[in-house]
């Protein structure tokens, strides 16, 4: 290379593709030796190596191409770096009619184009691979104002619109998967739906496991290859599950103590590369939908049982339902004697026997000395519920009492136990936690601080000294159970001295063909005004003035005053116990 090109080395330098930009012999393309190129693909080249986005130029009649380090990364492992100085339409043949279009509006129109997650079918690596791009095309026109070449700033979505693809998809799953199945048949239809509709899947098949061999009981996609029968085979001899190149084997377990009920195969796609993020999301889905087998044989085993119990007596169903209240009571425990503090609490079952739910409340001081309030109430009104309620209960009173975390991270930690446990979909409950803190200002000013987060629940009521009334009504993060790994938040709000705090589950407040909000708001309007009210007489009222009368569903409360301490006495509420520390 002449001096004359002495720009091009100084443009290219500092960049592996410039690099072997040098190296190419240009008098062999049609650009010619870079010494002649004029001004204007000049100020193009370097504004393509000076950028780290990916951007490619074409120019000529040829619309030879020039491409930098980004744009290298999006060619794969085949056409770099023959592409440089080659025809931009010989580079990329296979999607030559998708942009052919695109560059004609550039070069004949003098307009910009712009394409948002474009799918485009690429062989650069081998294969033919579902990609999705953004990018421009904009006119670069030479040293006479003629449109000469395109400029091209592109980035690669991708991973995006795939992961946002498999997310869409596990959220349909979610929303069929049965949570009762007499059969495996039953259970599996709905799943080789959702999945026969997904692009990331080419084949499903569940296996039934009923005879000498396994034979396919539902698929759809594409047709078995020759050695998936040996995969299913193998893990029924493992009983583990099998990761292979593009396909997942799992063993389908139900409740029963035999071996397997069926096997899951899901195949992968043929236009994207098998990865690990590829095996990952295989992977957790046929975890999901395993877990869901297991959750669903439960209930239907769960259920089956309830119906037996409602065709005995009335006199057996009444102990049952007297043993499952004494249960629950006994894992709602007596509140703490916290310093300055005074704590109740409250819990009513539902009138009807079929509707133990799983409310409830806890009340302890952590290992770091700070007073935790906890409210609660898991989905459902069953028996289901009230077990789940007792596992739930524990973990957060575990964690809480030992991690010294803040209320969202210690969310945060229940979501994670409840997903690494494999609890299920039934493990999902509304919450909230608050800390009552106090730094050593705050004890000389006689003020607390309330540190909470709510998973989905409703919002906590400040009855303050004068009797005013507070709802702190927020943004609420996402129900437990839901989604581990979600964003969780914290709250504060200062509590004076006879400041009361409620918590509160929906059984207290909520009325057939009322709005919640206004729900919350009839407890506000009953708490108004309770300045001087002993802490027993502020559970009273809301008791009596605001609990719906047909007693449809479970209720607990917890409510904490800043106050002097004293001992822990049980009075009775008519009908129920109530637990006061005053």
């Amino acid at each position: 290379m002449n001096a004359d090109a002495s720009w091009f080395d100084e443009a290219t330098s500092g960049s592996d593709v410039g690099r072997l930009a040098r190296e190419v012999v240009w008098a062999d393309t049609p650009l010619g030796e870079p010494a002649t190129w004029p001004v204007a693909l000049r100020h193009a080249v370097r504004l393509c190596f000076s950028t780290r986005f990916p951007a490619m130029i074409v120019w000529g009649p040829e619309l030879t191409l020039l491409y930098n380090d980004g744009y290298r990364d999006l060619l794969g492992t085949d056409k770099h770096p023959s592409a440089l100085g080659a025809p931009v339409r010989a580079v990329w043949p296979e999607i030559w009619d998708d942009i052919e279009p695109l560059f004609d509006v550039v070069l004949t129109e003098g307009r910009s184009t712009w394409s948002e997650d474009m799918p485009l079918v690429m062989n650069r690596s081998g294969f033919d691979e579902e990609t999705y791009f953004t990018f421009s095309y904009s006119p670069l026109v030479d040293d006479d104002g003629r449109i000469a070449g395109v400029l091209d700033i592109v980035t690669e979505t991708t991973r995006e619109v795939v992961n946002q693809r498999r997310l869409l998809t596990l959220g349909e799953l979610h929303a069929v998967l049965p949570t009762t199945a007499g059969s495996l048949a039953a259970f599996a239809r709905p799943v080789v739906e959702v999945l026969a509709r997904s692009a990331d899947v080419a084949r499903v098949a569940f296996y039934a496991i009923d005879g000498p061999r396994p034979r396919v009981l539902l698929e759809a996609g594409a047709a078995p290859d020759g050695t998936e029968a040996e995969a299913v085979g193998r893990t029924l001899t493992t009983g583990q599950r099998e990761v292979a190149a593009g396909r997942v084997v799992k063993p389908l377990r139900d409740a029963s103590p035999r071996g397997a009920a069926g096997v899951l195969v899901l195949q992968a796609a043929p236009g994207r590369p098998w990865d690990d993020d590829y095996a990952r999301y295989l992977t957790g889905l046929a975890t999901t939908i395993g877990a869901a087998l297991r959750d669903a044989a439960r209930m239907r085993t769960t259920l089956d049982e309830l119906r037996r119990r409602a065709e005995r007596s009335e006199e057996e169903t009444a102990r049952a339902r007297e043993l499952a209240l004494v249960l629950q009571q006994a894992v709602l425990t007596e509140p703490p004697q916290p310093e300055d503090l005074e704590v109740a609490v409250h819990y009513q079952p539902a009138t009807n026997d079929r509707d133990i739910g799983g409310d409830w409340y806890d009340a302890f001081v952590a290992s770091d000395g700070v007073t935790t309030l906890v409210i609660g109430d898991v989905v459902g009104h069953d028996l289901g519920a009230a077990a789940t309620m007792g596992q739930l209960r524990g973990l957060v009173r575990a964690i809480g009492y030992d991690s010294g975390a803040t209320p969202a991270c210690l969310l945060e930690r229940v979501d994670a136990a409840i997903d690494g446990l494999a609890l299920g979909i039934n493990a999902v409950a509304t919450a909230v936690v608050a800390r009552i803190e106090q730094s050593d200002d705050e004890r000389s000013r006689g003020v607390r601080t309330v540190r909470w987060s709510s998973a989905g629940h409703l919002p906590p009521v400040v009855v303050r000294a004068d009797g005013t009334v507070e709802v702190l009504t927020v943004r609420n993060d996402l129900p437990l159970g839901l989604r581990p790994g979600a964003g969780r938040h914290d709250h504060t709000v200062e509590l004076g001295t006879d400041d009361t705090l409620v918590l509160y589950t929906d059984g207290l407040v909520e009325r057939r063909g009322h709005s919640i909000r206004d729900d919350v708001a009839a407890l506000a309007d009953a708490l108004r005004g309770l300045a001087g009210a002993s802490l027993d007489d502020v559970v009273r009222t809301a008791l009596s003035q605001v609990l719906p009368g047909d007693g449809e569903d479970d209720v607990a409360l917890v409510a904490l005053r800043t106050g002097p301490q004293a001992a822990v006495v049980r009075r009775d509420v008519p009908g129920t116990p109530v637990a006061v520390s005053a």
